[in-house]
């Protein structure tokens, strides 16, 4: 069958570990986009710091950003759709977290997730660490105030406190609300990130393919973490990076070589073109 949608996600499998762009994965995303083959860029990220990639592959496809919660347009550099947790919902989930010694953020629903506040006092740790995470600071508030459905909150901080919240959110929250936790074993900072429940990556990507007229079976989706889980099981080839999760591995058709081997690269080569 001959493929007609790529979709990939960007940190651990479009970058390598360094977070960069290899010649050979940039040269085989381009030779795909000149076979007509559609590139969709599906990630955690915002637009603000995916368009430099986007501009850099020649991307026109609308783009998954927030993990589901945006599509985005990359020539316009505007929404297309975006979801949110409804407001009631979200001042629960605000009023617990600021009654915790966790930092959190929150992404403003009125800027379809660009804006990133946190509330001042709040953040326990370095800026720098923040700065790390987002690519750029955060605005720091007096109060965060929930006046629109936000896309996303997300927690930073040791794996002490954010292991026991995520399993925490997941009881209490079940159907209501989705919560991935990022970050490895090992690592000093563990993450969590609160979306809508019916949010995920394999969403965003059905509802572009679908805009373009492409079923799944024509849909090839890589990713490393499990918030790729749901694209790689709606897509026809779902493919894991080495580097990637073992759960993801266990799930995946197959299993590419890793980001810091051009994996996206050999993907292309072998399946697509």
């Amino acid at each position: 069958m001959k493929y007609k949608l790529l979709a990939v996600d960007i940190d651990g499998t479009l970058l390598n570990s360094c977070s960069q762009l290899t010649p050979a994965t940039i040269a085989a995303v381009k030779k795909a986009q000149e076979r007509g083959i559609k590139v969709v860029l599906a990630t955690g990220r915002r637009l603000g710091n995916t368009m430099p990639l986007a501009e850099a592959l020649g991307v026109r496809e609308p783009m998954v950003l927030h993990n589901g919660g945006v599509v985005a347009d990359p020539i316009g550099r505007r929404p297309l759709y975006q979801t949110g947790i409804c407001p009631d919902l979200a001042v629960e989930i605000l009023d617990k977290l600021s009654a915790l010694p966790v930092n959190y953020l929150v992404y403003s629903g009125e800027s379809a997730g660009e804006r990133v506040l946190a509330a001042s006092g709040s953040w326990q740790e370095p800026e720098d660490l923040l700065t790390h995470y987002l690519g750029e600071a955060a605005e720091f508030v007096p109060r965060v105030e929930i006046t629109s459905p936000p896309v996303r909150f997300a927690i930073i901080d040791r794996p002490e406190k954010v292991d026991p919240l995520y399993e925490e959110l997941r009881r209490d929250y079940a159907g209501r609300l989705s919560a991935l936790l990022f970050g490895a074993k090992g690592d000093d900072w563990r993450g969590i990130e609160i979306l809508p429940a019916h949010c995920s990556k394999g969403w965003g990507v059905a509802h572009v393919a679908e805009r373009l007229g492409i079923p799944p079976e024509q849909t090839v989706a890589i990713g490393d973490n499990i918030n790729d889980l749901e694209m790689i099981l709606w897509a026809g080839l779902g493919v894991a990076m080495e580097n990637g999760s073992p759960r993801l591995k266990e799930k995946a058709q197959i299993v590419a070589p890793s980001n810091d081997r051009d994996g996206v690269a050999f993907v292309i080569e072998e399946y697509l073109l």
